[in-house]
Order: structure tokens, then C-alpha cells, then sequence
């Protein structure tokens, strides 16, 4: 091989390994900016896909029989995993809009019916010592995601 070939390959060879660490760099730092991150002088804009998702959430728990029926005191046996979910739901629209007390009063109230709930014994596989509490903690739960509701749709 020539010297001229020679020279031509090295240059190819480091053409090519600058072009492949231009990618990678490019790559893992493109990665570090998007439209929440942009400006150095103030916090990022948060994106409300958490009260988005709240709101997506306490649509489906509204639909469970523990929300619609109208015979609570059949329902409420089945009700702990409800009574979890609501409980959840509540928990990520207060963080969503924690300054919002139209958001965050009812989600207090969702909290306080669940620990009702629980307190009285009324998860499933306990015995409740009276079935009338586990209901009226079922009631003040659904009250309370009505209120939540109305809040959160009311948020803009």
C-alpha cells in the first residue's frame, strides 16, 4: 500500500469514528433537553398529565358497583379494593393541585371515609363487628368522590 493509500484509510477510519461519537454524543445529550426543560432562569413547566390521569381514573372508579349501587349493604363486602382506588386516585389529584382546595378538601374526605373502613374492620376476609358502619363508610367514600369530581372537573 501506498503512502497516499495509507494516508486516505487513517483518514477514512477517523472520518468514520468521529461521525459514530458525534451520534452517540448527540444522541445522550439530545436526550437532556425537551420543552419542559428549556431556560436555566426558571423552574421547568410541569406538564398536567397527572390531574389528567386522576381525572381519567376517578371516571372508571365511578363506574364500579361500589360507586352505583343502590343496595350498599349487599355491595360493601366487595368494596376494599374500591375504597383502595378511590383512595389512590385522591392521593395523585391532591399532588396534582395541592393548592387547589377544591381538589384537595374532597380528597381529604375520600381519605377519612377509607379510614372508616378500615377501622371498622370492613376489608374483605374481617369480620366486621357491625355491617351498618362498613356501610356508612362506603356512603361518606362516595360522597366524598362526588365532591372529588366536581373538582376536578372544575380544574382547568
Amino acid at each position: 500500500m501506498t503512502a497516499t493509500g495509507r494516508a486516505a484509510r487513517v483518514a477514512g477510519t477517523t472520518a468514520l469514528a468521529l461521525l459514530v461519537l458525534g451520534g452517540v454524543l448527540g444522541g445522550a445529550l439530545g436526550g437532556c433537553s425537551t420543552e419542559y426543560t428549556q431556560g436555566t432562569s426558571s423552574p421547568p413547566a410541569r406538564p398536567n398529565t397527572s390531574l389528567d390521569a386522576a381525572r381519567t381514573k376517578l371516571g372508571l372508579v365511578q363506574q364500579d358497583p361500589c360507586y352505583t349501587s343502590r343496595d350498599l349493604l349487599r355491595q360493601w363486602p366487595v368494596c376494599g379494593r374500591w375504597e383502595e382506588e378511590v383512595r389512590n386516585v385522591a392521593n395523585a389529584a391532591a399532588g396534582a393541585r395541592p393548592d387547589d382546595r377544591e381538589i384537595t378538601d374532597p380528597s381529604a374526605a375520600v381519605e377519612t371515609g377509607h379510614e372508616h373502613f378500615l377501622r371498622a374492620g370492613c376489608p374483605a376476609g374481617v369480620a366486621p363487628a357491625d355491617p351498618a358502619t362498613c356501610v356508612a363508610a362506603v356512603g361518606e367514600t362516595r360522597v366524598a368522590v362526588t365532591r372529588l369530581a366536581t373538582g376536578i372537573a372544575a380544574a382547568r
